[in-house]
């Protein structure tokens, strides 16, 4: 089956070429009229004046008789391609063009008075001149008689021009209103679709198709409205799957409490035993140590399963305060471990974001920043705008983190190193929680190559009004 959208452009080019020819043929007969409207057809001009200046001087003969009055008759009618000529009353040529001389050779003078005669590819009116009741002479009025038009040749040749190029000048006026159609029929629904990829990009599925039709973008919204509902089948899946989890995370962090309150409580009774052996009193300590290994771990259980909790208040603060929290909160670890740290902040202090979830990013990577720090190393902190978001920097001189894990850091109870992260401490649960903490935000977060220092720089963007 042939595609509807090809199809549509060929119905526009045939509309096109039809009201091409149609116009065309409406030109034509347009500048046909104005030509024949324009074109004066008179039988002759010159007949007319003839006829009048001729009368004048019958009416007055013995003026005209005079040779200066004969004269400037003669100069008159010549502007006008008329020829003033005088003969005796036998038709002997006296005055006019010689030319003519011969115009009553063999002819009865008489026979052509007060008629015109053809000679020479002229008109000739005789009139004879009577005065007292004689003929005291002829005068003989000669003229072309020829079609005059009023049309110049440029007003033709721009008619003849504009009827040539007319059927270019209709197909390219047609064409463009008839893609100009298609274009705005074909326009909405892919600014639709467009907007639905950037809600889907966004997470956001609540969106209306409304685009129906037969043809190829019809097929393409049809396909994107089975795509959404797939997505929404799969996403409900996953947060069924994230609800159970976070059910049985809460469950076990709940459940495992007790049992670590009672034996933090039972070894802090063993502390105050008189008599401890150095053996006893480090086996207490290593009881006590991962004692706060396991509180640790049951807190960012109970943080990861409250990531969907709606009772997370959304409340907002200045950054420059939330910042100052953090670093109060992490300043003492820092000395402790004699960390130089490294600040650097080019943002509006009165601008506001999320204190809760932005509080508890910035305390994961201060954390594992410290965590991974050694003795006398050093962690810088940056914070700028870029646009509409404010951007985060948080690198360190610890071990780093190799390029092909970059990308699964964020991802639940990943390690690099497990050993390590049981002495950690923590499940590692500490940037699977930030990622889904930014994200919440609808942020990015990545890790990136160290700029200054030889650990890990982690960086994230949240955008802000």
């Amino acid at each position: 089956m042939e595609q509807s959208i090809i199809k549509d452009i060929r119905r526009l080019y045939i509309k096109s070429i039809i009201w091409t020819i149609i116009m065309s043929v409406f030109t034509i007969i347009i500048s046909i009229l104005v030509i024949f409207a324009t074109i004066e057809r008179t039988a002759n001009n010159s007949e007319k004046l003839v006829h009048k200046q001729s009368k004048s001087m019958t009416d007055h003969p013995s003026e005209y008789m005079k040779s200066s009055k004969f004269n400037e008759m003669k100069r008159n009618l010549k502007k006008n391609d008329i020829i003033l000529n005088k003969f005796s009353p036998n038709g002997e040529f006296i005055d006019g063009s010689e030319n003519f001389s011969g115009l009553f050779q063999g002819v009865n003078v008489v026979d052509m008075f007060n008629s015109a005669h053809f000679y020479k590819d002229y008109y000739h009116l005789v009139q004879p001149i009577v005065i007292e009741n004689q003929i005291k002479g002829l005068w003989v009025y000669s003229y072309q008689i020829k079609s005059r038009h009023s049309v110049s040749r440029y007003i033709m040749f721009g008619l003849i021009s504009i009827t040539l190029i007319s059927p270019i000048i209709y197909f390219i006026i047609f064409s463009r209103s008839f893609i100009n159609k298609l274009y705005y029929s074909v326009k909405a629904p892919l600014e639709e679709l467009l907007n639905a990829s950037i809600m889907i990009k966004n997470k956001n599925l609540e969106f209306n198709l409304s685009y129906n039709s037969n043809n190829e973008i019809g097929e393409l919204t049809q396909s994107f409205r089975q795509m959404q509902g797939e997505l929404k089948k799969s996403l409900y899946k996953n947060w069924q799957h994230d609800s159970e989890w976070a059910v049985m995370m809460s469950s076990l962090s709940h459940d495992l409490k007790t049992p670590a309150t009672l034996i933090a409580l039972s070894t802090e009774m063993l502390n105050n035993v008189d008599d401890l052996t150095p053996n006893q009193q480090l086996q207490i300590d290593i009881i006590n140590r991962n004692v706060l290994k396991v509180n640790n771990i049951l807190e960012s259980m109970g943080q990861a399963s409250n990531i969907k909790d709606p009772t997370l208040i959304y409340d907002v603060t200045s950054i420059d305060e939330l910042i100052k929290d953090v670093e109060n909160d992490f300043i003492h670890l820092m000395e402790k471990k004699n960390i130089q740290y490294e600040h650097n902040l080019k943002i509006n202090n009165h601008v506001e974001i999320p204190y809760l979830k932005v509080n508890r990013i910035l305390e994961n990577l201060f954390a594992n920043a410290i965590q991974y720090t050694p003795e006398n190393g050093k962690i810088r902190f940056f914070v700028n705008e870029k646009g509409n978001y404010i951007h985060f920097a948080i690198e360190d001189s610890g071990v780093g983190i190799e390029k092909e894990h970059r990308d699964l850091v964020f991802s639940k109870h990943f390690r690099e190193d497990r050993s390590r992260s049981n002495s950690l401490g923590n499940a590692g649960l500490g940037l699977f929680i930030t990622k889904k903490l930014v994200d919440e935000l609808y942020g990015n977060i990545e890790v990136v190559d160290p700029l200054v220092l030889s650990g890990a720089r982690i960086e994230f963007n949240i955008p802000y009004k």
